[in-house]
């Protein structure tokens, strides 16, 4: 297996950014196909910290398999970021944040100083170095220089592999641009939504349901019997709303139904057919083998 040392940069007198305020600069490096590769150390190096400009500025480097497309989120006030570094086909990413005159404050991923290794595979026959660069519209930012160093190992593998590797860095680059996830807590319901509960003090509430209610319920549906008896549908109903899902601290089970206050304790006892259910026809039923024989159930 071996291990090819990539050296590439990327060098501009001058670059403008358009009436939004962004530039793109991007860098092709081709690889060998039907290849899996893997990062083995990689390190984006500013040959010059200080470009001359006349405002504050922020880049993104980027090193990836796919041409990167920008996001609609913001950085550092400025819009259009790349993809975060979580997205799973960004193998090195560094954020520089450049004030006129002084040293640019520079973060990385991964980290170098937890001794995090880039260690990523990817199949795509090519590597892109983009830089992005946000500041004021149309802003000047004179002689951009920027080296990249990566020691990548290539092994043969199957034409499958590389072809579901290929298809899937694709997708994974599709969404790029889209990425959203985590879901936002209210602080006043964090304590004890997941733990600890003896937070809360006291008993959850619990619903109550009237004695018609429930004799209606534990009462088997039969025709011959001069009490009243439920419908299989209202047993059904009833016992989906003892089901029902509530927010924390809420009564488990549905109040305020067209049969009153569900609890969730009614589903403990369920009838047959009325948890798993629709009973067939015949019950129980009847089922045969492959030679015909029928099958004791």
């Amino acid at each position: 297996m071996p291990i090819h040392e990539i050296r590439e940069s990327i060098e501009l007198p001058l670059v403008t950014t358009d009436s939004n305020g962004f530039a793109i600069v991007q860098k092709e490096i081709n690889l060998k196909e039907n290849m899996s590769h893997k990062m083995l150390q990689c390190d984006i190096f500013l040959d010059n910290p200080i470009p001359l400009s006349s405002n504050d500025y922020v880049t993104e480097i980027l090193v990836t398999p796919t041409p990167v497309i920008y996001t609609d989120m913001p950085i550092a006030g400025f819009p259009s970021r790349a993809p975060s570094a979580a997205v799973e086909n960004v193998l090195f990413k560094q954020i520089s944040v450049a004030a006129v005159t002084v040293s640019p404050t520079v973060t990385e991923f991964p980290n170098r100083f937890i001794s995090a290794r880039p260690t990523f595979t990817w199949y795509h026959p090519k590597l892109y170095l983009t830089l992005f660069i946000h500041g004021q519209a149309k802003q000047e930012i004179n002689d951009i220089a920027i080296s990249l160093y990566c020691a990548v190992e290539s092994k043969k593998v199957s034409l499958v592999t590389y072809g579901m590797g290929v298809i899937r860095e694709d997708h994974q680059a599709q969404v790029a641009a889209v990425m959203s996830n985590g879901r936002s807590i209210e602080p006043s319901r964090n304590v004890g939504q997941s733990f600890p509960m003896w937070k809360y003090g006291g008993q959850r509430a619990e619903l109550m349901i009237s004695g018609s209610s429930l004799a209606n319920f534990f009462n088997r549906t039969d025709s011959q019997e001069p009490q009243n008896t439920n419908t299989t549908t209202r047993l059904r109903r009833m016992a989906k709303e003892a089901r029902q899902m509530v927010p924390n601290l809420e009564a488990f089970g549905t109040a305020a139904t067209v049969d009153g206050d569900i609890p969730s304790w009614i589903s403990f006892q369920l009838f047959k057919g009325v948890e798993s259910g629709p009973i067939r026809d015949q019950w129980p039923p009847t089922k045969h083998a492959d030679n015909g024989n029928t099958l004791t159930l």
